[in-house]
């Protein structure tokens, strides 16, 4: 199961510089001119049992013009930590070339405004966008604040991620934070003016019912950012909601329950989370609460009856947030900040008490959302689809600006793909090794080896695509394939996994079109045959094309029918696929 983990890494100006209009605004952002926590999360990595995975850092500057310096920071940390992992490093440079392809090409403005790298939501959408590219099955989003004390917890993250429980499928799986102190609470004192607000008294609950106790999966009405894995079939539908400045990884799994995905807690599944001391004032981290929970409510409440989608509830995400998105939303707010500022005005802090107060006016005439909160999403979540559907046409364009980004000091394969320099006497030794060629007698096989080449593909590479014409037959001789195929929903089905010895590609018929994605699950080395070259030799060697055609028409006849029955048996539907 392909895996990719994506970590967000958010820099600011130095801390002389400090804060300028039009930055991005992030909790704890490291200064470029400190080392800040990314360091010690790579370290923990190396703890992991299981590295079969790609690693991608969204680097977020809080301004563009910090991109060079907070890729050259990240390069060092790389370079120090030296992971045996492949890392790619994709920042706002890398984005825009993919934003200049999408316009060259005529893409709708809205699905490029998509591609955005400033602020929470759309720094997590590019984290599923760049495992989206990479070919993951599965992403797993973890912070830079962060780490790895479970050496199994790769395994973990990927053991039930794609099956199904209770009838349900398993679209996500929420993993949970520890505290410095190992427990799963936050680590905050309660004070009186939270008897109206008591969001922090209501995240315990959901948590001694969800994580404190058993069965080890249950569905889950909260997830956290920093510990969460989405199967490809929920990223490639469900974005998060740009819209909402703060809990985009609770209000993701409001949108993919619209959408009928579901979420599961592992109670297994925890990572040590030890983040910078926060700097803003209550008063300011109350209101960011105050917007999000308001436009989560107007979500839920601006439903309307829509196919494929569900009618979801604030019951459904009962006892935490669900409480905070019911009618009784705006009374708890008044009440709360009218306490908060009398503590405020208790201690002599009169703009603070002043600050409280303005929250009650903005939550009445500035925070409750201006449009419809449902309609923008269905819109959002249908320029999505087309995001990815720009990506695929163009996958090789785009992989090309991705590759240039890898910064992994441990490199497991070259790049590009490329024909392998091999003497003509070895390519024959490699052919008669293999079973493919055993109805071959050896003069046949010999003269094939003069116009077989071996070509090499790096893991993810895409070996052919839906849509192009079948020029050249195909064997695995090293590593392996995937044959995949979107069905009419846009779910990817593996038709099949080709190893060493197993084919492709080998219809003679000129207009054949393709309508599978072949790629590389491994790094892979494949023999191919031009079908044009392979025509040439017929020509002159009729007896020899005679053989070497009746075998082809054999395995071809057999291999249809095989992957058009699996297909059948997947989706229900009959339609030919190769």
């Amino acid at each position: 199961m392909r895996t990719v983990m994506v970590i967000p890494v958010y820099y600011s100006r130095s801390k002389k510089d400090g804060h300028a209009e039009g930055d991005a605004v992030y909790d704890h952002p490291t200064p470029i001119d400190e080392d800040g926590t990314l360091k010690r999360t790579l370290e923990s990595i190396k703890i992991l049992n299981n590295q079969d995975f790609q690693l991608a850092l969204i680097v977020s500057p809080t301004s563009e013009d910090l991109t060079s310096l907070a890729k050259e920071k990240v390069r060092k940390i790389l370079e120090e930590v030296k992971l045996d992992v492949q890392t790619f490093v994709l920042t706002p440079d890398e984005l825009n070339q993919i934003k200049e392809l999408a316009m060259k090409n005529n893409t709708k403005q809205e699905i490029i405004d998509i591609m955005n790298i400033k602020g929470y939501a759309n720094v997590r959408n590019m984290c599923i966008y760049a495992a989206y590219i990479l070919g993951a099955e599965v992403a797993v989003l973890i912070d830079d604040d962060e780490l790895f004390e479970k050496e199994n917890f790769m395994d973990l993250a990927t053991e039930f991620i794609g099956g199904r429980l209770y009838g349900k499928t398993i679209d996500g799986i929420a993993g949970y934070y520890l505290n410095k102190y190992g427990n799963y609470y936050d680590d905050v004192d309660i004070e009186p003016w939270m008897t109206y607000w008591d969001r922090f008294g209501y995240k315990g609950k959901a948590f001694d019912k969800i994580i404190g106790q058993q069965p080890r999966i249950k569905l889950t009405p909260f997830a956290f950012g920093g510990a969460m894995v989405i199967h490809r079939n929920l990223f490639k539908t469900v974005p998060f909601d740009p819209n909402i400045t703060r809990g985009e990884d609770i209000d993701y799994l409001i949108n993919a329950k619209m959408f009928g995905f579901h979420f599961f807690l592992d109670r297994e599944l925890s990572i040590k989370h030890l983040p910078p001391k926060k700097t803003h004032p209550v008063w300011k981290r109350f209101r960011e609460d105050i917007y999000r929970f308001l436009y989560e409510k107007a979500k839920i409440d601006s439903q309307v009856e829509t196919p494929n989608m569900n009618m979801v509830t604030a019951k459904d995400f009962d006892p935490y947030p669900g409480n905070f998105l019911t009618h009784e939303l705006e009374d708890m707010i008044f009440k709360a900040n009218i306490m908060l500022a009398m503590d405020y005005f208790s201690s002599g802090d009169v703009e603070a008490a002043k600050e409280t107060m303005n929250n009650i006016y903005l939550s009445k005439y500035d925070a409750k959302p201006k449009f419809n909160v449902f309609q923008e999403f269905q819109r959002l979540q249908k320029d999505w689809k087309g995001l990815l559907a720009f990506t695929k046409k163009y996958m090789v364009d785009i992989r090309e600006i991705i590759n240039e980004a890898e910064l992994g000091y441990v490199k497991k394969y070259e790049k590009q793909v490329f024909v392998k320099s091999m003497p003509r006497e070895e390519i024959e030794l490699l052919l008669k090794s293999m079973d493919f060629f055993n109805a071959l007698e050896g003069r046949d096989v010999e003269t094939l080896s003069a116009i077989a080449k071996i070509r090499s593909y790096p893991e993810g590479a895409y070996v052919g695509k839906s849509g192009e014409k079948v020029r050249t037959m195909r064997i695995v001789s090293n590593g392996s394939v995937r044959i995949v195929k979107e069905d009419n929903d846009g779910d990817q089905v593996e038709l099949a996994h080709l190893k060493e010895g197993e084919y492709f590609g080998e219809t003679m018929d000129k207009t054949f079109m393709s309508y599978v994605d072949i790629i590389a699950y491994e790094d892979s080395e494949l023999i191919e045959i031009d079908h044009d070259e392979l025509l040439s030799l017929v020509d002159s060697n009729p007896i020899l094309g005679m053989r070497i055609f009746k075998m082809l028409n054999a395995k071809l006849s057999l291999k249809l029918k095989k992957l058009n029955e699996k297909y059948t048996d997947l989706t229900g539907r009959g339609q030919s696929i190769y």
